[in-house]
């Protein structure tokens, strides 16, 4: 049988002390038909040429400015050769010389599949990032389970690319935050199943340094109103609003970025007619599916609960 060619795309922006660890982790693997590809989105500190002359054999595409994730991972992706495409973002490695046969063997046995979530543990507390679990089940008793799930961990996860170029990726409007959930949307909704797996373990060492505190709180508040509005029909996109607004005011006022908040609907609500030229409300019987993918998710008061007291924060 023909070793199916795999693609690791990892983006990367301004992070060139940490992206070192994430090739050599790829580099290591035990794949014989492999192609790496890194997607520098406008970093302009020299990342193409230091990746081309210490890695020759990485295909490097430096992007003239930062286009955000959403169409860095864009690029990454339609640049790709391999049937599989896995995305790193620049601070995510393997933990295993096996990482890139497994996923692939993950493939072929559900080829039902258009997209695997990896399990993500932080190096800081040597074990499972509480902050990046997002799937539709309790951390606690689920995260050594295979499962369907409707979170996609954009940095951190593979795709079948003819399931992602057919969905037309990820939706760039968003820039970043949020985009793996509406990616998931459109998935399901064209009969492509997203399943997390414990089998894939990745190590994110994410920089506090990177980010600026108020661009999550920002960016989620105002992409969730346009997610709700693109992808829902309009019972539930309420739902989606009143939940997931909820639960980002609550973390606002605990991190003391209610302006962040506040900016992000407004903005939310100044894009709206921008957005819902895309509209395109997934079907009900993809509602149906996801009410079933759903159906362990702990909900709300679960959600507060592990914001509230999570380690990560």
């Amino acid at each position: 049988m023909t070793t199916p060619k795999a693609t690791v795309s990892v983006l990367t922006y301004k992070r060139p002390e940490v992206i070192k660890k994430t090739l050599e982790s790829i580099l290591m693997q035990d794949y014989p038909n492999l192609e790496i590809i890194v997607v520098d989105n406008g970093s302009g500190d020299g990342i193409p040429e230091l990746i081309q002359s210490n890695y020759p054999m990485v295909k490097v595409i430096g992007l003239p400015t930062n286009l955000g994730g959403c169409a860095g991972r864009n690029q990454g992706i339609n640049a790709a050769t391999g049937d599989i495409v896995i995305t790193l973002d620049d601070d995510v490695y393997f933990d295993s010389k096996e990482a890139v046969q497994k996923v692939v063997n993950i493939f072929i046995a559900k080829p039902e599949l258009g997209c695997v979530a990896f399990k993500v543990f932080n190096p800081l507390l040597g074990g499972l990032s509480i902050k990046e679990w997002c799937h539709p089940r309790d951390f606690s008793k689920y995260s050594e389970e295979e499962f369907y799930t409707d979170y996609i961990t954009e940095g951190a996860c593979a795709f079948r690319r003819e399931a992602f170029l057919k969905v037309g990726g990820y939706y760039p409007q968003l820039f970043i935050a949020g985009e793996g959930p509406e990616l998931a949307l459109r998935l399901w909704n064209k009969s492509f199943k997203i399943l997390y797996t414990p089998e894939v373990l990745v190590w994110h060492s994410a920089s506090p340094e990177a980010r600026q505190g108020w661009r999550s709180f920002y960016f989620l508040t105002r992409n969730y109103i346009w997610i709700a509005l693109k992808n829902y029909r309009y019972l539930f996109c309420i739902k989606f609003l009143m939940r997931n607004l909820s639960m980002m005011f609550l973390h606002s006022v605990r991190n003391g970025q209610l302006e962040a908040f506040f900016r992000g609907i407004m903005d939310g609500i100044k894009g709206a007619a921008e957005i819902y030229k895309d509209r395109e409300p997934i079907a009900p019987e993809t509602e149906l599916l996801l009410q079933e993918v759903r159906k362990l998710n702990p909900g709300l008061i679960y959600r507060i609960k592990k914001h509230w007291h999570r380690s990560e924060m």
